[in-house]
């Protein structure tokens, strides 16, 4: 007998119960939200959280339970030779070029890293090697890598000579011939031998005369995919305009019927056909076994190599972040976490409760996401969660402050819950679509741990808004309908402010300005000091420890007193020939990190006679532990820097869109330049206080990116609503707004910042730069969104006489016509 739990996971890998099982939730929400009936929602929000929660928690429970990344697990590493193309003509090798080498290395990528979701880093290491390290994996898993670097995908469309196939006198044609040298060479054809299948399903042989000019190649593929029809599948391929131009041209002077051309996929013939029709656009390539063979050749195919790879080594490799660091990380993470549960139970009481449930429901759906999505769980994740827990939290808190304001204005009970989380909503949905789309664009233009990012954060938004919007309000609907919640009391530690926040603009705007100017001079001044190795590559450095051991943490703490440019990496690696140090510096301190080490530790200052051809002692001495230096390129390449880059300007400028639609362009604004502010502003104080930029802090970057504007949003919406409901002075609604809200903005970025706060003093030192950015970005965040935002706001819309409050009504009004012609 088999346990429930492997029962059901076995069950859930059937894709079409997955199918039906995500379509009944689907069903279920959408039925949610269509019902008016208050006992209805209660009975099938229960009924949707039971089931979404089932299905996570079985991901969980199945071999698809979430792996640890590189960096906080370690896992294999491949050391790949780029072999040089061949010259079709003279047969000779063609000398390998840098773009060579980084085209291979970005394709890897692509192939083995195509959404995102495994954490993996490849650099370039010398003038012909490219270093690929890969989360731990399974002997199985590890073979299937290997045959995917190795496939190049290089495509080829020939003609096929006709002649070739003329019988000679020994009843074989002329192409088998030629092929075992009976026959000279034709001039401008080379013989390929073509294994396949007869209808007899026999296998058979033949040789082909093809032509030495390539019809078209990979270059001209625009997408490549896989598809299975009645157990038999292929790859179809569409072309790109090009492309589809000089097939056209192949096709047109070939006689239909009678007339063949090849596909040759490496230098192997795999499907020979005959040609009935003149082809264009798209065409198919049959002879896959199985639909995981077709699906492999299509991510090849629309990712080919235009130079083979060979691996060369193979490789164990400890955490980069080192354990120790991880098992601080953790512990940390699960205080701070602790911490914010806590406050939040202490301050909300009974509906602190509550609140724990929808973040334990979040979490839950949050892990059980990434692992049906397989993703490994690295410290960009970390970031994800922290800021998808944190926005989770920010709904719950929305929603109780207004339910505070609710009670505190005479309503009962029901009344005041119901209106609490319809007054909330639009802050929630707002705040959580702006990010939302900012992630989509991350995924749709990032590569790499951006990728990662991007999904993790999209996991967590959706989870968020679950949690809070659908959650809590259930459990409250239950708690009112059983006579468990009579009343709700709520701690009042934040009092009512009346301040003029927007009077103090011109002191802000100078204060930010100060500080702008100092970050820009911090980066102009430092120049290339003021990023890691991760952005301006260096020197790798390797120990051959053959069988002594050195621990990761002893070395980290030696390098941590020696004055070096940039801050070293260390990992450890097992390899056939015995365990190696590798440590990765930037290229001056090489030789300092080198002779340092050799000083610090016995092991390594081991040394033994050199003796000459007759044994004798030369009077020289060689190390026992023999290093070597090798040149190794940025993990955060200028491809990836620029893809990024381009990915944040589009993130801006649909948040942008969005915010222009939604409330005006005045808001927009505001929202985009405090954006700016906090992102420069908090990369440029770690540079200004003696810190350099890492791949850790790109995760951090973009955590504050969504806090900012998270917190932002949620400001405006109030401001709006203020507007529109209300008469009086614009200036001083405005500062009613933000005071209403401050409660909200302080209990929202103090629960974070405690988090954080214990991430950065027992998070390890590697954590600790990643915590302190976004300590950093936390603490201006709140800043820019009181005191920037804002004020940018109505600075825009008063420049030339106009009104925000005219701005908001028409807006409205717009909304309201939509609606009722929708109806």
């Amino acid at each position: 007998m088999f346990p429930p739990t492997l029962l059901a996971v076995a069950y859930l890998k059937d894709p079409m119960v997955l199918f039906l099982s995500g379509l009944s939730l689907l069903i279920l929400f959408f039925w949610y939200f269509a019902t008016d009936l208050e006992s209805r929602k209660r009975n099938i929000g229960s009924l949707l959280i039971l089931g979404l929660c089932a299905i996570c928690t079985l991901a969980l429970s199945g071999d698809k339970a979430i792996k640890a990344g590189i960096d906080l697990a370690g896992g294999s590493s491949f050391t790949l030779q780029v072999k040089p193309k061949i010259d079709d003509v003279t047969g000779q090798p063609i000398p390998l070029s840098t773009e060579d080498v980084r085209q291979a290395k970005n394709t890897v990528e692509k192939r083995l890293n195509e959404f995102g979701n495994i954490d993996m880093q490849a650099v370039e290491q010398g003038t012909d090697k490219i270093l690929i390290q890969m989360p731990g994996m399974t002997p199985e898993v590890s073979a299937e890598i290997e045959t995917l670097l190795q496939k190049v995908a290089r495509l080829e469309l020939r003609k096929v000579n006709p002649e070739g196939f003329q019988p000679g006198p020994d009843g074989r044609s002329l192409a088998e011939r030629i092929h075992t040298k009976d026959e000279p060479r034709m001039p401008g054809f080379r013989v390929y031998e073509h294994s396949y299948k007869d209808r007899e399903n026999n296998q058979r042989t033949e040789y082909l005369l093809l032509n030495n000019r390539v019809a078209l190649t990979g270059k001209d593929v625009q997408q490549a995919w896989p598809e299975s029809m009645g157990g038999a599948h292929h790859v179809s391929i569409s072309l790109s305009n090009a492309g589809a131009d000089k097939m056209l041209d192949l096709t047109s002077n070939l006689t239909l019927g009678v007339d063949r051309i090849a596909v040759v996929l490496d230098g192997k013939v795999i499907t020979a056909p005959t040609v009935q029709a003149k082809l264009h656009k798209n065409f198919i390539i049959e002879g896959q076994e199985s639909a995981k063979e077709a699906r492999e050749l299509s991510n090849a195919m629309m990712n080919p190599l235009e130079n083979a790879l060979e691996i060369i080594e193979k490789r164990v490799v400890s955490p980069t972040l080192g354990a120790a660091v991880v098992k601080q990380g953790v512990w940390a993470g699960i205080v701070g976490l602790s911490l914010t549960a806590f406050f939040v139970l202490v301050y909300y009481r009974t509906a602190g409760l509550i609140a724990l449930f929808g973040l334990m429901v979040n979490t839950v759906i949050i892990f059980g996401g990434m692992a049906m999505f397989n993703f490994t769980f690295t410290l960009p994740g970390i970031a994800g969660m922290i800021l998808s827990i944190g926005m989770a939290v920010d709904a719950n808190v929305l929603i109780y402050e207004r339910l505070r304001e609710e009670i505190a204005a005479g309503k009962s009970l029901n009344s005041a819950i119901a209106a609490s989380y319809e007054k909330a909503f639009t802050a929630i949905f707002d705040s959580n679509l702006t990010s939302l789309i900012t992630a989509v664009i991350l995924f749709w233009m990032g590569s790499g741990s951006i990728k990662g990012f991007a999904i993790t954060l999209t996991i967590g938004i959706i989870a968020s808004m679950f949690s809070a919007i659908l959650v809590t309000r259930v459990l409250f609907r239950w708690s009112n309908d059983l006579h468990l919640l009579r009343k709700l009391s709520f701690l009042d530690l934040i009092k009512a402010t009346r301040i003029d926040f927007l009077s103090k603009s011109k002191l802000a705007y100078i204060v930010s300005g100060i500080l702008l100017l100092a970050s820009a001079g911090a980066f102009l001044m430092k120049g290339e000091k003021g990023f890691g190795i991760d952005f301006t590559g260096g020197t790798l450095v390797q120990f051959q420890l053959g069988q002594e051991k050195l621990a990761q943490t002893e070395v980290e703490k030696a390098l941590a007193g020696l004055q070096t440019s940039k801050l070293p990496t260390v990992q450890e690696e097992t390899s056939i020939t015995g365990e190696l140090l590798t440590i990765r510096c930037a290229t001056p301190d090489a030789e300092k990190v080198v002779t340092h080490l050799r000083e610090s530790f016995p092991i390594l200052a081991k040394q033994t006679p050199e003796l000459d051809a007759e044994g004798k002692d030369t009077g020289r001495a060689s190390f026992v532990v023999q290093q070597s230096t090798e040149a190794v390129s940025a993990t955060l390449g200028k491809d990836f820097l620029t893809q990024s880059g381009i990915a944040l300007a589009l993130g801006l400028f649909g948040i942008l869109i969005y915010i222009t639609l939604r409330f005006e362009f005045s808001f927009a604004l505001g929202g985009f330049i405090a954006l700016l502010h906090d992102v420069i502003l908090s990369a440029g104080l770690i540079v200004l206080f003696g810190g350099e930029l890492s791949l850790i802090h790109v995760g951090a970057l973009l955590t504050i990116a969504g806090y900012s504007i998270n917190d932002t949003i949620v400001i405006f919406d109030r401001i709006r609503e203020s507007l529109k409901g209300e008469d009086g002075d614009v200036k001083t609604l405005m500062n009613e707004a933000i005071n209403a809200t401050l409660s909200r903005t302080l209990l929202t970025s103090l629960t974070t910042i405690a988090t954080v706060v214990i991430l950065t003093i027992f998070g390890g030192a590697a954590l600790k730069d990643f915590s302190a950015m976004i300590l950093v970005g936390l603490v201006v965040g709140t800043y820019s969104s009181v005191f920037i935002a804002s004020p940018v706001v109505l600075w825009w819309s008063q420049r030339k006489g106009g009104s925000l409050r005219k701005e908001i009504l028409q807006t409205t009004l717009a909304e309201a016509d939509i609606q009722g012609s929708a109806h």
